[in-house]
């Protein structure tokens, strides 16, 4: 019987929910706002959603994968609180991937090839003139982890400063194609659930699970909290 596996993505401003059954994607539910984040009001919408068009229950899936970032703090957590949901009930395993190699998966898509002739450099936005990156090659394979770029400093990845034709994917490609001469940018900026697929099934099957207890998504950067805005005199 084909693995069937609940897959999330909200590291971005994408808000997005896929089952599969093995090597098929079953149903996709998802949409986008670039104003903000619509994670808690349409997650569980699209958990709902997914399953009854694949006429399933939690109980009946083999385990739940998270884009478990870099990403959205906000939506990182909101995608690991629901995901323990519904894991820790039905005792199933729980799976997180990088959201930078879901983008390089994206990025392939796209394509549709793997092409070892090319780098695909996976860039986030971390505002001002900052990305969560990595770069894979033309099979989606990790040749750097995912780390902090400070474009300022480092314009060019140094993995991916080759003569192979390098191919920018995400929504921090576009600040660095100034400085970074003869980065190709792939149309995505935000991953889809379903570009976790491939991912989800590898660490399914080589059963690499996070402790659901003490998961905590990869932010990278620790969290800074801003000032408040309540209205009320001295805050």
């Amino acid at each position: 019987m084909a693995t069937s596996l609940l897959l999330i993505e909200t590291a971005s401003h994408r808000c997005d929910v896929a089952l599969i059954d093995g090597k098929q994607l079953v149903v996709e539910r998802g949409s986008l706002d670039l104003k903000g984040y619509q994670h808690a009001e349409k997650l569980h919408v699209y958990i709902q959603e997914v399953l009854q068009a694949a006429g399933k229950r939690i109980a009946d899936l083999d385990g739940v994968a998270i884009s478990g970032g870099p990403g959205s703090y906000t939506g990182l957590r909101i995608g690991a609180a629901s995901a323990k949901g519904l894991v820790i009930p039905h005792d199933l395993p729980l799976i997180a991937y990088s959201s930078l190699a879901a983008l390089a998966h994206g990025a392939i898509e796209i394509l549709g090839v793997q092409d070892p002739s090319v780098r695909i450099w996976a860039a986030m936005d971390a505002r001002r003139m900052e990305v969560y990156s990595a770069v894979f090659d033309g099979h989606g394979c990790r040749l750097s982890p995912d780390a902090p770029q400070l474009l300022e400093e480092f314009p060019i990845h140094p993995e991916a400063g080759t003569s192979l034709k390098v191919l920018g994917v995400g929504d921090g490609v576009e600040k660095a194609l100034e400085g970074w001469t003869g980065l190709q940018a792939i149309p995505l900026a935000f991953a889809h659930a379903r570009h976790g697929h491939a991912l989800a099934l590898e660490a399914y099957e080589a059963k690499d699970f996070v402790e659901v207890g003490a998961y905590a998504p990869n932010y990278l950067k620790t969290y800074v909290a801003g000032k408040p805005k309540l209205g009320l005199p001295g805050v």
